[in-house]
């Protein structure tokens, strides 16, 4: 049966079934879970992954792809420990990882990609602001700088927007060990300039 009542999903701005809505609400619920009641960083990616592996939050533990440079960059050893100490630990510091697209893109292309990301960056930049409240925001997606460094102007967040040098951290797309080493030096607050 075809289902021609799609609604828009107000996590990511695409068509959404369902499916799609039920796995939108069960990342929100895994995600709320460990989000700190005061945020001294908001780690700041394009679009969550595809793979419960590599979402942060999933309960599976699994930390894979960019869950692990994520841990791997805020200092955070997983070895010998529960899936929730782990998570615990990344909450305590006073870090949240969120995403302008709240729910992973099916196949588009890369205009698409940046047309959804382009709609929906003001209400996140609005949560941001109004909910999320950071001391900080740490953009960690190549695909933000259009957003953060282009021609427009800065962008106001309410926060500080920490970025490497002239340029955003990228763990999204490979993230260098530099990138992630520099991003460990500045989470860990080496140098005066932590960001809790």
């Amino acid at each position: 049966m075809h289902d021609s009542t799609l609604l828009t999903c107000d996590g990511c701005g695409q068509p959404a079934t369902s499916v799609h809505l039920a796995k939108r609400f069960e990342r929100l619920e895994w995600t709320t879970r460990y989000r700190p009641v005061h945020i001294g960083a908001v780690l700041l990616g394009a679009m969550a992954p595809a793979q419960d592996e590599d979402f942060l939050y999933s309960p599976s533990g699994e930390f894979s792809g960019e869950a692990g440079k994520v841990l791997e960059a805020a200092g955070i050893s997983r070895i010998g420990k529960a899936v929730e100490a782990t998570l615990v630990e990344f909450q305590r510091r006073g870090l949240f990882l969120t995403y302008v697209l709240e729910c992973p893109l099916g196949p588009v292309n890369v205009g698409d990609a940046e047309r959804l990301l382009d709609a929906r960056f003001a209400a996140t930049a609005a949560r941001i602001r109004r909910s999320l409240r950071p001391k900080r925001v740490v953009p960690i997606s190549r695909l933000l700088e259009p957003l953060l460094l282009g021609s427009n102007g800065p962008v106001d967040l309410g926060s500080a927007v920490i970025t490497d040098g002239d340029k955003l951290f990228s763990l999204d797309d490979g993230g260098t060990d530099l990138a992630i080493a520099e991003l460990r030096r500045l989470l860990s607050g080496a140098g005066g300039a932590g960001l809790s």
